[in-house]
């Protein structure tokens, strides 16, 4: 009985090849030593085929593509060697047997053991061969592995993903209510204890590597008291709150999900790449996001102070027109946490994608973008400065504008339980993490106390947007603004 002839991944690519350039199929059949039932097989399952070859599931010179019951483990634990071979880690069999066993407790695979036969199958699948590293070739000068990753692991992701589907997410500390005159008390504090942290806010910003799209920015506040959520049931920006105002692995996972719904609903694949601190942790169940953590102290640094802050610059060039406001307007100046919402989901909507691609290009990257940018303030610095002054408002001399905008970069960020013990750290991983002494004023909730108000009837708010529609016409808008109020007014 003749025996069936088996033919790789490679063969059966190159045969497809052949068959859709027209050539016929019986040479093709009798040139690889095979029948034409075979042959026919082979282009019924062409996308499987293609699929396999193209994704690098296999290597090319397997000749049957069954897959593994464990597929998201083998898939992680490929990917983590892709990454060591880049930042040249040798990587032997014991490494490689740890890597997976630590996966499956991470993927929730409690029934997974390692053992020498799994590996064994695991490294044909994927035609892994280890091998040792010649003398010769290791580097002669030490490179940092922040730099390493930058230059070898993020280019592979890029490869993988449209520029549009690559997104960076960091977070930040904001004092919301911090004006010029308060600068002096405020710089060097870390806020973690005191009448300071009241008025702090950690805000998390997401971005695409083409600018073209900004993810909802997550806002995370002390407070989320029944009197401060009265009557509200829709913010501008995702909004969680603790006892801390800080990001933890709970608010992490649950941000990540919520960004995932996102996604599926989209029908889009992404990936997210964040910081490794050790509250932004594997996230299980993801299906549109792939999590990847950086360095943590490769953290995009360019990229911070291109968009995060841009987004500050804006934010208090608003607080301070909103108390000059308040003082040419003879009323006493308030800010509540709601407003500060809202002003920052206003500045995040200026932020353009000129500034989001020139914050990656100052990395290192040579994206394009287009020429036409009005990621410009319509008053300037100085204008705002002179005209805060001349309205009495107190701004320490010599003080600039961008330094004013960054005082606050050095606040804390995330937190983390250890040992029965609340431990913060700061977004400078240079700094040395610091441990956080709770709340001393019980009735700090106050600070972010929303006047008692009731809520505006449907008529009274169908007249302030007569009001604005009357604005608008005397003024020389464009078409979108009146469309933006035509929907408001569909709405209500």
């Amino acid at each position: 009985v003749r025996r069936k002839k088996s033919i790789s991944i490679q063969e059966k690519i190159d045969i497809i090849s052949a068959v859709e350039s027209g050539k016929k199929k019986a040479d093709i059949a009798a040139k690889y030593g095979i029948k034409r039932n075979s042959l026919s097989s082979i282009m019924k399952n062409k996308e499987k085929v293609l699929e396999a070859f193209e994704s690098l599931r296999f290597d090319p010179k397997r000749k049957r593509l069954r897959t593994a019951f464990y597929t998201d483990l083998e898939e992680a634990l490929v990917k983590w060697y892709r990454i060591a071979q880049c930042l040249n880690v040798p990587v032997n069999g014991p490494m490689l047997r740890l890597k997976a066993n630590d996966f499956a407790q991470k993927l929730g695979h409690s029934d997974f053991k390692c053992s020498n036969g799994w590996l064994d199958r695991f490294k044909s699948r994927y035609g892994l061969v280890f091998r040792a590293q010649p003398v010769e070739t290791a580097p002669t000068a030490t490179v940092d592995a922040p730099t390493l990753w930058y230059q070898n692991v993020l280019p592979y992701y890029i490869n993988d993903y449209q520029l549009k589907s690559v997104f960076f997410v960091q977070e930040t500390g904001l004092l919301y209510e911090m004006l010029p005159h308060n600068t002096f008390a405020f710089k060097g504090e870390t806020c973690s204890v005191g009448n300071l942290s009241k008025e702090r806010i950690t805000v998390v910003t997401g971005t695409n590597m083409d600018g073209s799209e900004k993810l909802p920015l997550l806002v995370i506040g002390k407070n989320k008291s029944s009197h401060f959520f009265k009557e509200v049931k829709s913010l501008p920006v995702d909004y969680e709150a603790n006892d801390t105002a800080l990001m933890t692995s709970g608010v992490f996972e649950q941000w990540m999900h919520k960004l995932d719904d996102r996604f599926q609903a989209q029908h889009r694949r992404v990936v997210i790449l964040v910081d490794s601190f050790s509250v932004h942790t594997a996230v299980k169940n993801l299906k549109s996001i792939e999590l990847v953590f950086s360095p943590s102290d490769s953290s995009c640094v360019a990229t911070k102070q291109g968009v995060i802050r841009s987004l500050k610059v804006k934010y208090r060039h608003c607080l301070i027109k909103r108390f000059i406001d308040c003082v040419e307007g003879n009323k006493e100046f308030t800010l509540t946490l709601l407003d500060a919402v809202d002003m920052l989901n206003l500045c995040w909507r200026k932020i353009t994608p000129e500034t989001i691609v020139k914050s990656f290009n100052e990395t290192g990257f040579k994206l394009e973008t287009k020429a036409n940018s009005n990621d410009t303030e319509t008053e300037s610095d100085f204008d705002l400065i002179a005209h805060a002054q001349a309205a009495g408002v107190e701004f320490p001399e010599g003080l600039l504008f961008e330094e004013y905008g960054a005082l606050d970069d050095d606040l804390l960020s995330f937190c983390e339980l250890s040992n029965n013990e609340t431990t913060c750290t700061k977004e400078s991983t240079s700094d040395k993490a610091e441990t956080f002494v709770g709340d001393e004023d019980e009735d700090e909730g106050d600070q972010f106390q929303v006047p008692e108000q009731p809520s505006p009837s449907k008529n009274e708010a169908l007249s302030a947007l007569d009001t604005l529609r009357k604005f608008l016409r005397s003024q020389d808008a464009n078409d979108s603004l009146h469309d933006s109020l035509s929907d408001v007014e569909n709405f209500i």
